[in-house]
């Protein structure tokens, strides 16, 4: 039998893989390899040969990287995760391997990464978990109120006026602060479920984020003008 990389037995270890209670019961496919059903948790390692399964498509991103449905994410902790699965799967790792392993090594890294930008990012984190309950963000400013858009309108021409980086940079400041501040709110709504202000915080959090990459592009230009 193919024996378990100490990477591997580490990584599985810390996370509780092959503690009891974490396989898949008997609706867990077969390894397509040995043909017995002792997938590990996730359905990516088969816990007797050890080989490398199909990409489960019906894990959300949360699973995955083995963390609960909840906005509120440690990011070192989502870094670490990411990190060692990526290390798992890695198709370096696979390159000697059967064709249907190193398919399915490509296949495991890239939904890892996709996860993992998802969930490393708040608004692209809240959308996912709307999207987990068959919600959607508004793609219109309908739930804006219209203090806040004027507010938008006075942000967006401080940044085309600012002249130099340092105003630039205050700016952007004070945006980093509204973000955070939005993200708590984010985090606390959805543990009481209220997605309608979910949705509007989200909204708010896309116009802020579009004035920050504004802010950004133009510091950019002009640090490569002097």
């Amino acid at each position: 039998m193919r024996r378990v990389p100490s990477a591997l037995r580490s990584f599985f270890s810390t996370a509780g893989y092959f503690q009891k209670g974490r396989f898949y019961g008997t609706s867990t496919p077969a390894c397509w390899n040995c043909k017995k059903q002792s997938l590990c948790k996730q359905n990516m390692i088969c816990a007797n040969c050890r080989r490398l399964q199909d990409v489960n498509s019906g894990i959300n991103y949360f699973e995955l990287l083995d963390f609960p449905t909840s906005f509120a994410v440690e990011g070192q902790k989502l870094t670490q995760r990411f990190r060692q699965l990526q290390g798992l799967v890695h198709p370096d790792k696979y390159s000697n391997t059967s064709t249907r392993e190193q398919n399915n090594s490509a296949d495991w890294s890239s939904l890892i990464n996709k996860a993992y930008k998802t969930l490393s990012k708040p608004l692209e984190r809240g959308q996912y978990m709307l999207e987990l309950q068959g919600e959607q963000m508004p793609q219109d400013n309908t739930a804006l109120n219209k203090a806040f858009l004027m507010d938008m309108m006075e942000r967006n021409e401080e940044v085309e006026d600012a002249a130099d980086s340092g105003t630039l940079e205050q700016l952007n400041a004070q945006i980093i602060k509204e973000l955070d501040t939005m993200a708590q709110t984010l985090s606390a709504c959805f543990e009481v479920n209220d997605l309608a202000a979910v949705k509007a915080t989200l909204v708010e959090m896309k116009y802020l984020l579009s004035i920050q990459s504004t802010i950004k592009k133009k510091l950019q230009r002009l640090m490569g003008n002097n």
